[in-house]
């Protein structure tokens, strides 16, 4: 399962107010792995979206997501947070869902995450990580390009608890 989804997290030493800190979809890291984060910022976000994940994961879901490939679901949950003037043409078939889906399914942890579109969703306990690499330091030859994962959601809440223990007990130190 960790090479479908980690949480990567290497403390600076002598700081504990950054780290590098990233997402791992598919045993790629998602950003450049040289970056550092600020670590009070990256892991509220990653306690936001385990709380998301475990106590509200319904809010991951809409009925229109039913029989949809990955980049029709990618495609619902960014035009539900698009003007009308940037839908894609080749989606024009799509509804146009409330706000709210964009809200509960996009995820956006810090700057690590600011080169990919990251989004997810919940099918019969399994959460399913949507992105594509959206510029560098995404590597060049997958930008643009739609991957996708789904994750035992109970695997997934695990995995980030995990992390935050080991950043809290990193931190106390």
């Amino acid at each position: 399962m960790k090479k479908k989804f980690a949480l990567r997290y290497i403390p600076i030493l002598n700081n504990s107010n950054f780290a590098f800190c990233h997402l791992v979809f598919g045993g790629e890291i998602i950003g450049d792995e040289n970056e550092t984060c600020y670590l009070s910022s990256w892991k509220n976000s990653l306690k936001k979206l385990k709380d998301r994940i475990e106590n509200n994961s319904s809010s991951l879901y809409h009925e229109e997501f039913n029989n949809r490939n990955d980049r029709e679901l990618f495609e619902l949950i960014w035009k539900a947070n698009q003007q009308e003037e940037h839908y894609s043409t080749e989606y024009s078939y799509l509804p146009v869902l409330d706000n709210e889906i964009w809200s509960n399914c996009h995820i956006s942890i810090d700057e690590t995450t600011d080169a990919y579109l990251i989004a997810m969703t919940e099918d019969n306990g399994e959460i399913k990580f949507l992105w594509e690499g959206l510029r560098d330091p995404c590597p060049v030859d997958k930008i643009g390009e739609m991957f996708s994962i789904n994750i035992d959601k109970n695997f997934v809440v695990e995995t980030i608890e995990d992390c935050l223990m080991e950043i809290e007990n990193n931190t106390k130190k």
